[in-house]
């Protein structure tokens, strides 16, 4: 059992309460692990099977406005992609273009969609989104406008590129604010009246579209459709201007805690926002669905006004009204889907995800089935019913998928969404399909197309169902270690320099660490022993920022850094000296030193001083600033390496194997630097195979093994546990 310094008083029934339930904890996470399982937080999700919150007090809580704009600027986008679709034979005969043209034109817009929503992504997880919101609805109008102008297929790829650039913030930026605004308890209602906007828009944009262009006339009627469809976004973008910007992780936060924090914390950068999310299984599966899926849904809308012409011969108006019909579906499904995404959520989570997998593979095979009816009411009738079922799914997911990001990435999160369905789906799907519809008609290029990729998708979705409650319970812990935090630094109790909470991390399937907890007090030198194998550089590589977490928080003075890259926490002032070669050995040794101080720029005073700094500590590597780093000792190179690390400042000083393959001389060498700067307050965390040498200079020991601690405490009282001491050195080969 590990002996842990934690504030529980001196009584000793209270020091083995705390023990007792340590150790309980870390059996049910254990059990949690080897069932893939954990009990839903209640906390987190009340009163939603039971629809205790009414719609209107759901809507009250975070304003009408919100949804109201973000509503009907989803449904302006949806009008100009129905008008899109409805009129492309209009296009196509004015413009002179193929069908793999027009839907390589087409999928541009779907392109840029996401690849406009991955940066915006990143803007609205740390700026005001209501204001991208209307930025971006500017651009969206002032380029459907410019659409009806076009005079040929490039003017036209432009103008669907900037119009998709335009609609880029509807997924991250709009997912993101109605997460934040709305209570948890009606998330998935109304996401279902956000979404309402895509079959409304869709029922209601081709047969408007149809209608401007035959009330024009002649060849350039539909010009004016996109014309016309321009003016609503730009009155809604001066709306969304004027919107209130909710606090990020607020409901979450007031469901954990009962109260909203407000944060200092830095943007998350953008690798290392995609690193964590991919790392929540549940929204890893679903992505991997979208993906597939998505060569379905873009090439849809398209292929079958092509087919509707060919095959019954309908014009622009008859072929929005077909098309208008198939989303009557929606106008059920979305509500639907908010309703039982709700209930179902709460009920049981791996239902909800298995609720959008089998709506998903409806919609596929429903949509097939309807292209082979006999007659043009019953294919109608089919597909619309297919379409209703994507609804519902696509509901229910937005409502999963805001529950099991964590707030500060959510933004991104939805980002991610896009990249995976539009950038797959709608750009190669719409190729893809183009081409076959050239070479072998429409409804067998749709055929071909979208059965296998609804029912593929849907099993990937359905695979990620067992992984959600797991997912959902990780995202209380988080919130919950947040607000502990919040109240320790409120209370005005001493902060340490470094914190390490619950933290997991696997290399694939083999898992590493298992609910680390370690702090480490400013000037405090730490010495990280264990056996070999037990995961103490890899402690190293996540407090560092190599390596991404599974689980847990990493901060620094009270600050979050958990997703921050290494090269953030380096100019924050961790820097980690690497066991092993840490040189570059065809270097000299000042260009060795000059490259470690790449975070000084061109500060050449400063990192003349710095070096000055490293030659006084280490004499011995003073002589040799023009001999290739890779000639010296063992010794020498340490001493490089750490001399390297000292180039930058640090706050936390991270030294991983100080003493490996050093003979005994070399090592007192180095010993006498590190007490020199510890007796300078730095602080200080080493990796240390040797029991003596690391306890001959660390005030606190933290003993490994089997990726957790076993030993928290003085580094005297290590020596007196002769179990602990004897496995240092009968390991085998650190991981």
């Amino acid at each position: 059992m590990a002996v842990v310094e934690r504030d529980v008083g001196t009584d000793p029934a209270d020091l083995a309460a705390a023990v007792l339930d340590e150790e309980a904890r870390r059996q049910a996470e254990q059990s949690s692990r080897d069932t893939g399982d954990t009990i839903l937080p209640d906390d987190l999700l009340p009163g939603v099977g039971d629809q205790s919150m009414p719609l209107r007090e759901v809507v009250g809580a975070g304003g009408l406005s919100t949804i109201a704009v973000l509503g009907l600027l989803n449904l302006v986008d949806e009008f100009d992609r129905a008008a899109l679709q409805v009129l492309a034979p209009d296009l196509q005969d004015s413009l002179g273009i193929s069908d793999t043209v027009l839907g390589a034109l087409a999928g541009l817009s779907g392109l840029f969609f996401i690849l406009g929503a991955v940066p915006l992504g990143y803007l609205a997880d740390r700026s005001r989104r209501t204001v991208l919101v209307a930025a971006c609805s500017i651009v969206f109008a002032a380029f459907t406008l410019i659409t009806g102008l076009v005079r040929n297929a490039w003017q036209l790829a432009v103008t669907r590129v900037m119009t998709g650039i335009g609609k880029a913030n509807t997924l991250p930026v709009h997912g993101s604010l109605l997460a934040d605004a709305y209570p948890i308890a009606g998330r998935a209602r109304v996401y279902a009246i956000h979404n309402l906007a895509n079959p409304v828009g869709l029922l209601i944009g081709p047969v408007l579209a149809g209608a401007i262009a035959a009330l024009a006339g002649g060849g350039s009627g539909w010009r004016w459709a996109f014309i016309v469809l321009a003016v609503p976004a730009v009155i809604l973008a001066i709306a969304a201007a004027a919107l209130p910007e909710p606090a990020r992780g607020g409901h979450e936060q007031l469901a954990v805690a009962g109260a909203v924090s407000a944060t200092d914390e830095r943007p998350i950068p953008l690798a290392a926002a995609f690193g964590r999310l991919r790392r929540i299984r549940t929204f890893y599966f679903f992505l991997l669905g979208l993906g597939v899926l998505g060569f379905a849904l873009f090439s849809v809308p398209l292929f079958l006004n092509l087919y509707l012409e060919d095959r019954f011969g309908l014009d622009a108006f008859d072929r929005g009204v077909v098309l208008s019909l198939t989303y009557v579906g929606g106008l059920v499904g979305a509500p639907l889907g908010g309703v039982l995404g709700d209930r179902l959520f709460r009920q049981s989570p791996p239902t909800a995800v298995l609720l959008i997998a089998v709506a998903i593979a409806g919609y596929g095979v429903l949509f097939t089935a309807g292209l082979y009816m006999p007659g043009i009411v019953a294919m109608t009738v089919v597909i619309a019913i297919g379409v209703g079922l994507s609804q519902l799914a696509f509901v229910v997911a937005n409502a999963v998928n805001a529950a099991v990001i964590p707030y500060r990435l959510r933004s991104q999160g939805f980002a991610m969404v896009g990249l995976y369905l539009f950038v797959v789906g709608s750009f190669f799907g719409s190729i893809i399909t183009g081409g076959l519809s050239d070479a072998y008609g429409e409804r067998t290029a749709l055929a071909l197309v979208v059965p296998p990729s609804a029912l593929i998708g849907a099993a990937l979705i359905a695979y990620g169902a067992r992984f959600v409650r797991q997912d959902l319970s990780l995202v209380v812990e988080e919130l919950r270690e947040e607000q502990d935090e919040h109240r320790r630094v409120a209370s005005g109790a001493e902060v340490p320099i470094l914190q390490i909470r619950n933290l997991d991390f696997s290399y694939g399937q083999v898992q590493v660490l298992f609910g680390v907890d370690v702090d480490i007090r400013e000037g405090e030198v730490l010495a990280l022993l264990g056996t070999n194998g037990a995961g103490k550089s890899t402690l190293l590589r996540t407090v560092s920022g190599l390596a991404m977490p599974d689980r847990g928080v990493v901060r620094l003075g009270g600050r979050t850094i958990t997703y921050l890259d290494a090269e953030t926490r380096v100019g924050m002032g961790i820097v980690q000296v690497p066991g092993g070669k840490a040189i570059f050995p065809s270097l000299t040794v000042e260009e060795n030193l000059i490259a470690g101080a790449y975070g000084f720029g061109r500060d050449h005073r400063r990192v003349s001083d710095r070096i000055e700094r490293v030659v006084e500590l280490f004499p011995v590597i003073g002589d040799r600033m023009d001999q290739p780093a890779g000639t010296l000792s063992g010794g020498e190179q340490q001493m490089v390496a750490i001399g390297k690390a000292l180039l930058l400042d640090p706050t936390v000083l991270l030294l991983d194997e100080l003493s490996l393959g050093l003979a005994p001389v070399v090592v007192q060498e180095i010993l006498a630097t590190v007490e020199r700067l510890k007796a300078e307050g730095m602080t200080m965390v080493i990796v240390e195979q040797s029991v003596n040498v690391a306890l001959s200079i660390a005030d606190r020991a933290v003993f490994m093994e089997k990726g957790q601690v076993r030993f928290e405490g003085p580094a005297a009282d290590l020596l007196e546990r002769d179990d602990l001491v004897r496995a240092v050195f009968l390991g085998g080969e650190e991981g």
